[in-house]
């Protein structure tokens, strides 16, 4: 456990470094049973770890606003400010954004990932799944993030939007580069390069909004280019490449965490994962708590719009907050025997994919591809395990919660 010597908790928040980053719970639960609303320094945020508070605030965007989502952890140099003048402002987008603005980025990918129409993917998804297998299975041995879980979430995301998969390999070094520029500290050297990358995947998502404004079909990219909310704006082109950007970042990172550290919990338990084989009317539930007990998502902040009290602490407008989705979801005042894993519990009214108006559209999208995944890795790889003494590391990024790497064999 996380040894405390200084005045706050909060002064001991370090998630980059390695013991929180790899083993951050123990400290999640000092936090919510002894100082659940507490200043870090470290990311300049008050710290909310408590259900209560975080599905409170969720519940009041006009309080808390989301302006500050995507503002970069490290401080924008002056030569990364060079190399992003090169291509388009960053704007908000619909995790970003509040009121109406919020809705006119919202209701197209509303639209694009209904559960209606996510579900007509299923075929698509469950084709992908099995020849990744096929691909596999010879081998006796994988790395199940990069030779799985990536390709597959990105491949069916890419063909909901109406991006080629030949430009799979780009959209994967460009997504990486702007979740490191957005959620990870960086030196110079490291953010200028992640710049020149987000700069080129901005020029290519242009490229394609030029094509859909002639070509409409049906996928998201076009659904974006030819909203229109009623009363307000439409989107400008720099507001539609910053939201497409985002979209292809976001939609396959957390599935790709959904999967990866689903597989770990099952794989560390026999009986999990033997039990999912045989049982897969299990498997909702199961995706579900897989959300809740390691979440996949670990944080997102939001900024006060007046003063306000959260708990017996009074904060002033403009106060920066960093909602720990992760310590929530492990509230023993919210979920009975919170720190164990429960294939079947019900109900489960997790923060996975946050609560209120900013609820991930992708919902649908990524329980389906999480449902197909485990099904069939239980059917057709019911041996498989986990390599002995692999370090299990953590990508360091502050929003997610991911491994870098997972070598299983069967």
């Amino acid at each position: 456990m996380t040894q405390v010597n200084r005045k706050s908790l909060g002064e001991a928040y370090c998630p980059f470094s390695d013991e929180q980053r790899e083993h951050p719970y123990a400290f999640y639960a000092l936090l919510r049973q002894q100082e659940p609303i507490t200043y870090s320094p470290e990311v300049a945020s008050w710290l909310i770890t408590q259900y209560k508070d975080i599905r409170s605030i969720l519940a009041q965007p006009d309080l808390f606003s989301s302006r500050d989502v995507t503002r970069p952890v490290t401080n924008v140099t002056p030569a990364t400010s060079k190399v992003l003048a090169q291509g388009y402002a960053m704007m908000p987008n619909a995790i970003s954004s509040d009121g109406l603005n919020h809705q006119r980025f919202r209701e197209p990918y509303v639209k694009a990932y209904a559960a209606a129409r996510t579900i007509k993917h299923e075929g698509r998804v469950r084709e992908a799944v099995n020849r990744l297998v096929d691909e596999l299975m010879p081998a006796r041995h994988a790395d199940i993030i990069t030779q799985f879980a990536y390709p597959l979430t990105l491949e069916v995301l890419l063909h909901t939007m109406g991006i080629p998969q030949e430009r799979m390999a780009d959209a994967k070094r460009w997504s990486k580069d702007l979740i490191a520029f957005l959620y990870s500290p960086l030196s110079e050297e490291r953010q200028v390069e992640c710049a020149h990358g987000l700069v080129a995947f901005q020029h290519y998502i242009a490229s394609l909004i030029e094509e859909r404004r002639k070509e409409p079909r049906e996928d998201a990219i076009s659904e974006m280019v030819h909203s229109q909310v009623a009363g307000a704006e439409p989107l400008s082109m720099n507001e539609l490449v910053s939201a497409l950007c985002g979209l292809v970042m976001a939609g396959h990172k957390t599935t790709i965490d959904l999967i990866g550290n689903g597989l770990v919990l099952m794989l560390n338990s026999r009986e999990h994962w033997q039990k999912l084989g045989e049982h897969p009317e299990l498997l909702p539930t199961t995706i579900e708590e897989i959300l809740r007990y390691d979440s996949p998502v670990q944080a997102l902040s939001r900024t006060t719009t007046d003063q306000v009290t959260i708990g017996d602490v009074t904060l002033p407008a403009g106060a920066r907050l960093l909602l720990v989705f992760g310590a929530a979801n492990l509230d023993e005042k919210q979920f009975p025997e919170a720190a164990s894993f429960d294939m079947q519990r019900l109900p489960n009214r997790h923060l996975g994919f946050g609560y209120g108006i900013h609820f991930c559209v992708g919902a649908p999208l990524a329980r389906l591809e999480g449902r197909v995944a485990f099904e069939v890795l239980t059917q057709r790889l019911p041996q498989m395990r986990l390599v002995p003494d692999q370090p299990l590391m953590h990508s360091s990024i502050l929003a997610f919660r991911g491994y870098q790497r997972l070598e299983v064999e069967w």
